[in-house]
């Protein structure tokens, strides 16, 4: 069976940490030191770790285990942005930057991701009835018709104009990167990167990309879907915290559209289907928020209707 096994040094975290996830109905073991933490995980096991915890010991997301979660644990401050950095470019394919309460909407999606085994769609983050709008780009050049259609529809509902901006440019580098990065040939080299931006090609088969999006008055939410399936999810984290695209398969995309979010999630299913969403929390101005993302790569099945 799954167990929760929670790292930090300080009682009073881990008595939140553990009201946070207790709804899953795992069993849970509570540690205060990384040795305890190592000796408590195995391969099925979820850890939850104080992000400065988990920077004095970054090789611990390499051992066994369903997954490793950076957390900021209990308090009013952000993690830092150096250590988010620290715990991406170390590797670690779940960091959550954000305080409590938003720490606590995080922690548990992420958590019934992993325990159901259930990884896809943007629905997992908005509230039950949140409306989702949907794009399917039948050619290249649509890329930019969706990208205005979404900025207009993000000023309708009554978000800022700073909100739309953020959103233009997430979608249309998440939008380019599946267009040009995400096709490979059989030996895996991306034969669209170095392809004109503005050149017509009709999308079919597994070319065909999805953008949905959706709010609920706490987060918008931005899908882009692809068939190729070739992102390698361990190799992305370090590319963000270093805010360059070091594979040279993407650009600046990836980056540049972590850098606008506040949560950043990726899920791969191996040569079916990728699917990055980024999320804008427009309960809070930026300043508010911290200077870094969370990040959550996660690998499972594909929905039967994807994209």
């Amino acid at each position: 069976m799954p167990k929760l096994v929670i790292a930090h040094p300080e009682r009073k975290a881990q008595r939140a940490l553990q009201r946070l996830v207790g709804a899953t109905a795992c069993a849970v073991e509570v540690v205060a030191e990384a040795d305890a933490l190592a000796a408590a995980v195995d391969a099925d096991a979820i850890a939850v770790v104080d992000a400065t915890l988990a920077r004095t010991r970054p090789e611990l997301a390499a051992a066994p285990a369903r997954a490793w979660i950076a957390v900021p644990g209990e308090g009013l401050a952000a993690a830092d942005a150096a250590t988010v950095a620290g715990l991406l470019g170390a590797g670690w394919q779940h960091v959550v930057a954000h305080p409590a309460p938003l720490l606590g909407e995080e922690l548990v999606a992420t958590v019934q991701k992993l325990l159901r085994a259930d990884v896809f769609g943007l629905e997992k983050y908005m509230v039950w009835g949140a409306e989702v709008q949907s794009y399917a780009l039948g050619d290249a050049r649509e890329r930019d018709d969706v990208v205005a259609a979404i900025a207009r529809e993000v000023i309708a509902i009554g978000l800022p104009d700073r909100i739309a901006s953020l959103c233009s440019v997430i979608a249309d580098e998440l939008i380019a990167n599946a267009l040009y990065a995400a096709p490979v040939d059989d030996a895996g080299a991306r034969f669209r990167a170095g392809e004109p931006r503005d050149r017509s090609r009709p999308l079919s088969g597994r070319d065909r990309i999805t953008m949905r999006w959706a709010t609920d008055a706490r987060y918008l939410a931005i899908e882009v879907r692809d068939r190729w399936g070739s992102i390698d999810p361990r190799a992305i984290a370090p590319r963000l915290a270093a805010g360059s695209n070091q594979t040279g398969d993407g650009g600046m995309g990836l980056p540049l559209a972590y850098a606008c979010a506040s949560q950043f999630v990726i899920g791969c299913a191996a040569d079916r289907l990728t699917e990055v969403i980024a999320l804008l929390d427009v309960r809070y101005k930026p300043t508010e928020l911290g200077r870094a993302g969370s990040f959550h790569a996660f690998v499972g099945a594909p929905p039967d209707e994807a994209p």
